[in-house]
C-alpha cells in the first residue's frame, strides 16, 4: 500500500467523526496530488485525531497513522538504498 492508499483508509475511518474527512477522501482519490500535498492532508488528519473526543476512535486512528509513518520511513530507506545501488552501478560501469 502506498501513502495515498493509507491516507484514504484513514479518512474512511474518520468519516463518522470528522465532517471534513469525506471531502478530503474525495480530493485524495480523484486528484493526482503531489507528496507534499498528501503530507499537508496527513498533518490535518493528525490534528483531527488529537481533537477527537472518543478515545476508542482516537486509538484506532492513531494505529493507522503509525502504520502510515512506518510506511513513510520504509519509503525513505528504500530511496536511500536505491541511490546507493545506483552509485555502485556507476562505479562498476566506470571500471569497464
Amino acid at each position: 500500500m502506498d501513502k495515498k492508499e493509507y491516507l484514504i483508509k484513514i479518512l474512511e475511518q474518520l468519516e463518522p467523526v470528522w465532517n471534513l474527512a469525506p471531502w478530503l477522501k474525495i480530493l485524495v482519490e480523484q486528484w493526482n496530488l503531489e507528496d507534499s500535498m498528501l503530507d499537508v492532508i496527513i498533518e490535518a488528519v493528525k490534528w483531527a485525531i488529537h481533537t477527537t473526543k472518543s478515545e476508542l476512535v482516537k486509538e484506532k486512528l492513531e494505529k493507522w497513522l503509525n502504520a502510515l509513518e512506518k510506511m513513510r520511513e520504509l519509503e525513505q530507506e528504500s530511496v536511500k538504498q536505491d541511490e546507493k545501488d545506483l552509485e555502485e552501478l556507476d562505479n562498476i560501469l566506470e571500471t569497464f
